[in-house]
């Protein structure tokens, strides 16, 4: 990474609560983090900014998670648990049928 990228990361990681009111003003601050619905500023509660934290790495500040992400992904994995389930099934009982030509 260059050297102006680093202190771009590292002035915004710094001054992370200001970026998050410029940029996402439909959230607001809740203990350490910002909460807004998501990227596209839309009020909610989905979308957390860690506003506190170190420069870089693990816990830094500017770091964000959003929750409505993951929940969206397990839907994905049990629905296609389901939906394998249901055509090894079916597979199961075409195989066996019996008097069709």
């Amino acid at each position: 990474m260059s050297l102006e990228t680093e202190d771009l990361l590292r002035d915004l990681s710094q001054n992370a609560e200001s970026v998050c009111r410029h940029y996402l003003p439909a959230g607001r601050r809740e203990g350490s983090y910002w909460m807004v619905g998501d990227l596209q500023n839309n009020p909610g509660r989905s979308l957390f900014v860690r506003l506190t934290g170190p420069t870089s790495g693990p816990g830094a500040a500017g770091k964000f998670t959003e929750h409505v992400a993951a929940l969206v992904m397990l839907r994905w994995r049990y629905l296609v648990r389901f939906c394998r389930s249901f055509r090894e099934s079916g597979q199961h009982n075409l195989g066996t049928a019996v008097g069709f030509s």
